[in-house]
């Protein structure tokens, strides 16, 4: 069967020659120290790219929810509760919610951590493909996941004020046996609006990817206050606008509570190596003039150089060679190597 890009002995000469080029070494050395980095806006997001990814973000809420976003105040995402922070529009979820009764309605009504997820939004504007082609997006999760590594999802979290906090957890949902130093996966996040610990930051474990095994127990609570019942080593990230958060599958990471007005604003970037199972299956659905308008990378970025999952012999066979014409283009543009397909079958 066809091959995503394999590692080779000058692919990690080849990556940091292009981290040096990019000026961002020191950024690496904080990812491998504290298992996550925040790379800032001057050199993560130039050419206004955060302003216009914001403006997509609040786009797409309106066009889903029915109604736009109270960006200043946050009002439209204050305390919303957990049957509010789904996939559907506003008013389905409190049809359905009206439908279950009251005693089970009442189940709904705790504060949620997660504000609105929406999920797939890389074909809601072009914006988006931009935020995945960055080169210095594109540099990090190669050093992390090799140049094989594909988009597992892509969502925009958009958060109000709420009471709760996120758990920690780690982004690797598999048992701590399959846990090791290189990561799976990593979150490459755009921060579109402030964090820091007012206004809903992500929270961290420093150095946690070392331990490779997830938090059990009360290390899964962050601590609304200091002092507070909790995990007393989580720490705030701060971050502006404009920046982007970056970090190892094995981190443990959550989120405090927003006590600000207004929204916090992020597009998260799931990043995976190529033999894992990605949360969207967007192999199928990329339509050929978004693959024309960018080099053969983006087409291994949206799963077009995997040939597995196949539903029967001759789907494989389609999707063998569909896979093998993107991976040999990228190895072309890229000088990637890849293991002939001959060698597989000899």
């Amino acid at each position: 069967m066809a091959e995503a890009a394999t590692e080779t002995p000058t692919s990690r000469d080849r990556i940091w020659n292009e981290i040096v080029r990019l000026g961002i070494e020191e950024y690496i050395a904080d990812l491998d120290a504290n298992g996550y980095t925040v790379i800032p806006p001057e050199i993560a997001m130039p050419k206004g790219l955060a302003e216009r990814m914001l403006q997509a973000c609040l786009d797409v809420a309106e066009r889903r929810n029915g109604e736009r976003p109270d960006f200043e105040g946050g009002s439209t995402h204050a305390s919303m509760t957990p049957y509010q922070s789904g996939f559907d529009s506003f008013q389905t979820r409190r049809d359905r919610k009206l439908k279950l009764g009251l005693e089970k309605a009442a189940a709904y009504d705790a504060d949620s951590p997660h504000g609105d997820l929406m999920n797939s939004i890389l074909f809601e504007d072009a914006v988006f493909e931009e935020g995945l082609m960055n080169p210095v997006l594109l540099a990090i999760a190669t050093y992390m996941c090799g140049y094989s590594v594909t988009l597992s999802s892509m969502g925009c979290w958009m958060r109000g004020p709420n009471r709760s906090t996120f758990n920690l957890h780690t982004d690797m949902s598999v048992p701590d046996e399959l846990l090791g130093p290189f990561p799976f996966v990593c979150q490459c996040t755009y921060v579109l609006t402030d964090f820091d610990r007012e206004k809903g930051a992500t929270a961290f474990v420093p150095g946690s990817h070392k331990w490779c095994r997830q938090p059990v127990g009360d290390e899964c609570i962050v601590p609304a206050n200091p002092g507070d019942f909790g995990n007393p080593a989580v720490v705030p990230v701060e971050a502006k606008a404009g920046s982007l958060l970056i970090w190892h599958g094995n981190t443990w990471h959550g989120a405090y509570n927003r006590r600000a007005p207004g929204l916090r604003v992020s597009v998260a970037n799931y990043m995976a190596r190529d033999f894992m199972r990605t949360q969207e299956d967007l192999r199928d659905i990329i339509p050929q003039e978004m693959l024309d308008r960018h080099p053969p990378r983006f087409g291994i970025l949206t799963q077009q150089g995997v040939a597995a999952g196949y539903r029967n012999q001759d789907d494989g066979w389609d999707k063998d060679a569909r896979a093998e014409k993107h991976n040999a283009a990228y190895a072309k543009e890229s000088g990637v190597r890849f293991r002939p397909k001959d060698d597989v079958y000899n």
